[in-house]
């Protein structure tokens, strides 16, 4: 996973190889945006005594905080050739604004 922090958003990046767009879930939940998927082999044991086993089945979780200055209700996710995009935009902060006050 790569985090990249540009002037309107955080960029995160992320390589998924060998799993596809349904095997994958981005969720943000109280401030974490989580990022988790499930691999299981494609190729079934169809009765077969398997002699050697590489392929793996696997999951993983990844949790980013998003903090104050992040929007977590409108983020972009995009997933293409294995390879996860998630975009999170800033939030402009509030300036204070300037104001008289009457001196009573």
């Amino acid at each position: 996973v790569n985090v990249y922090e540009y002037e309107d958003k955080i960029g995160i990046i992320a390589e998924i190889p060998g799993l596809d767009k349904k095997q994958l879930q981005v969720e943000v939940e109280d401030g974490v945006l989580t990022i988790a998927g499930d691999k299981h082999s494609a190729f079934e044991n169809d009765g077969a005594k398997v002699l050697r086993r590489e392929l793996k089945q696997s999951s993983f979780k990844r949790q980013f905080e998003l903090g104050d200055q992040l929007d977590g209700e409108n983020i972009k996710a995009s997933f293409k050739d294995g390879i996860l995009s998630v975009e999170i935009p800033k939030i402009e902060p509030e300036v204070p604004k300037k104001h008289s006050v009457k001196i009573g």
